[in-house]
């Protein structure tokens, strides 16, 4: 077994001129709690994740103004491409479920992007890494 066994497909990505709204609409919507950001031609440029937006919403600043209830706070002008962040660790499709576990934890990650040739093809999680775990018939 190997990532691309595991992953989850199709991915649902973001492009760089998405508005913070728009990106925080999709990660509630599927309860992601990172979506990968790519160009028009699906390379992967980027992550944003639920601490990027939260911090995004609710800046530490005393001047910032706009009302959290109507998601005023995200700014609606802003763009993913102000806040993501560049993908220093994505993974190819071939590696096993324990090295992907290793890197994913090494990085504190719980999600990571799955690419080839630098084209994003799918996303693995925590959770996906689980389901990959044989089972031992230890209750």
């Amino acid at each position: 077994m190997q990532t691309r066994d595991i992953m989850t497909t199709p991915v649902i990505a973001v492009t760089p001129s998405a508005s913070l709204a728009e990106a925080a609409g999709v990660m509630t919507e599927h309860g992601f709690t990172t979506l990968p950001v790519v160009d028009q031609a699906g390379k992967l440029i980027g992550l944003v994740s639920e601490v990027d937006l939260v911090q995004a919403g609710f800046p530490s600043d005393s001047t910032a103004t706009g009302d959290p209830d109507t998601g005023a706070m995200l700014g609606r002008h802003r763009t993913v491409a102000t806040v993501m962040r560049t993908p220093g660790l994505a993974v190819p499709g071939g590696l096993d479920p324990a090295e992907l576990a290793h890197r994913m934890t090494d990085a504190g990650v719980r999600a990571l992007p799955v690419v080839d040739n630098g084209i994003l093809v799918g996303m693995v999680t925590f959770r996906d890494v689980l389901r990959a775990v044989p089972a031992t018939g230890n209750s």
